[in-house]
């Protein structure tokens, strides 16, 4: 697959991600700062600010969005923050960290780098109303 159908498929996700209810958990503040300047202005959580186990307590919604680095790390944490948040009756959306990766990860390592990786390619209508 080319970086252009890779950097497309991208920008379809984060069009879905945009439209979806739950929170979002990600693994740090400039996480947030990426997937706002993206546009995504669901409610997003830094895990780093909170105690895992605190952070499950906090959230009231029943669907929750995890979105960590795509490194050994983050592969871990997703792995773990999923299994706490199941065991917790919270419904955990895999599709997006799982698509998300699949066609990044060869370009960049996590969240925070998806704005910058997607700024640098050039004009993109992320959607009507973000073009970066």
């Amino acid at each position: 697959m080319s970086i252009e159908e890779d950097i497309e498929n991208t920008i379809d996700i984060l069009n879905r991600l945009r439209e979806e209810e739950g929170v979002i958990i990600v693994e740090g503040q400039k996480d947030i700062e990426s997937l706002v300047n993206l546009g995504i202005d669901n409610k997003i959580i830094a895990v780093s600010q909170k105690n895992i186990f605190c952070l499950i307590d906090s959230i009231s919604e029943k669907e929750v969005i995890v979105l960590t680095d795509f490194d050994k790390k983050g592969t871990y944490l997703f792995k773990r923050y999923m299994k706490e948040l199941q065991s917790s009756d919270k419904k955990v959306i895999t599709i997006y960290y799982r698509e998300l990766k699949k066609y990044l990860k060869k370009y960049i390592t996590g969240i925070e780098q998806i704005y910058p990786f997607l700024k640098r390619r050039g004009p993109i209508e992320v959607h009507e109303d973000l073009i970066f």
